[in-house]
């Protein structure tokens, strides 16, 4: 009888064990489906408890699997200022981090604040790597930015940020002889001007000229 009561017993956490890998597998299929395509996104905020939103999605701090692409990000709370921006998710960087720091506006905010110093201060280190991660990931899209803004004594060559997370390419100068200069300037820096958008600015329209007289 001590013999089957241990065979029993023994059959028992065996099914118990079969079980609980069972659900572990199940649940890491679940998971690798739920995340196939997206890409790992860190939140943090601060207050840990405003509620953050993407394209109008509650999110929250914490880790999440999203799908690349660019989100209108939001975080608001009472009693602090709301927040909104423009985010770009992509795998190819480095670390996709989000930082939001929520500043108080209503005496009690502000006296929450005064007592949680130091989250907004670990905020701060995630808004450098954030920072960090998002210029050294914008430059691998666009070296030129990293020759940019050069300048001439008779014109200048910048760029400007789009939406999209494209350039579009600036050259400031009155005359057209040198607009001719800045563009071959692009081509001697070992960039293919058609290849950019560009926006030569302070540029004077002779038919704007005759049309106003």
């Amino acid at each position: 009888m001590y013999y089957e009561s241990i065979q029993q017993n023994k059959r028992r956490i065996q099914l118990i064990i079969g079980v609980v890998l069972c659900v572990l597998i199940a649940w890491s299929v679940f998971l690798i489906v739920q995340r196939q395509g997206k890409t790992t996104v860190v939140v943090a905020v601060v207050p840990n408890d405003a509620r953050v939103t993407f394209n109008d999605d509650n999110i929250g701090r914490g880790t999440h699997w999203i799908k690349d692409g660019t989100y209108t990000v939001t975080a608001s709370k009472q009693g602090f200022e709301t927040i909104t921006k423009k985010v770009f998710i992509d795998e190819e960087k480095e670390q996709n981090v989000v930082t939001l720091s929520l500043a108080p506006r209503s005496d009690k905010a502000k006296k929450w604040a005064r007592a949680h110093e130091q989250d907004y201060k670990k905020n701060e280190v995630y808004g450098g790597i954030e920072a960090s991660t998002n210029g050294k990931y914008f430059s691998s899209l666009h070296p030129i930015t990293t020759e940019l803004p050069y300048k001439d004594p008779y014109y200048t060559l910048g760029y400007t940020t789009n939406s999209d997370q494209s350039i579009t390419l600036t050259i400031d100068t009155l005359s057209p002889r040198y607009r001719f200069y800045a563009v071959q300037k692009i081509r001697d820096l070992g960039y293919d001007p058609t290849d950019y958008r560009i926006n030569f600015r302070d540029f004077d329209n002779p038919l704007e000229e005759v049309k106003n007289e």
